[in-house]
């Protein structure tokens, strides 16, 4: 297997555990009795961005979950994967990263206090 499509599938691996990581850790926060409880994350609309932020990376992310795992099994039988697409899932994969930059901005806002009534926080 070549170093470049290697390390493709090891970076893709890190994305899907971080994001498995996010996943979980952020649902416990939110609806496992830690900090502020599910009242407050239902009621803050930063937290509603932020979940529309995390869906559209997971949307995002099908077209090169399914590329990755066709990649995979291609190399399993020892055939040269399809790379034709190759340039439109890094391109997808650029707009992932700047939506997650964004989610750390309303996780930071969240945390902050940004949008809530004082004494709300």
């Amino acid at each position: 297997m070549p170093a470049a499509l290697r390390s493709v599938f090891r970076a893709d691996t890190f994305w899907g555990i971080s994001a498995l990581v996010l996943g979980v850790t952020g649902l416990m926060r939110a609806f496992g009795g830690y900090e502020k409880g599910a009242d407050y994350y239902l009621h803050e609309p930063l937290f509603h961005a932020k979940m529309t932020l995390f869906v559209l990376i997971v949307i995002l992310e099908v077209p090169s979950m399914l590329a990755l795992m066709r990649w995979r099994a291609s190399q399993r039988t020892g055939q040269a994967p399809d790379l034709h697409k190759a340039r439109l899932y890094a391109w997808l994969s650029v707009y992932q990263t700047i939506l997650l930059v964004l989610m750390v901005f309303a996780a930071t806002g969240m945390a902050r206090g940004v949008g809530l009534p004082a004494g709300k926080v």
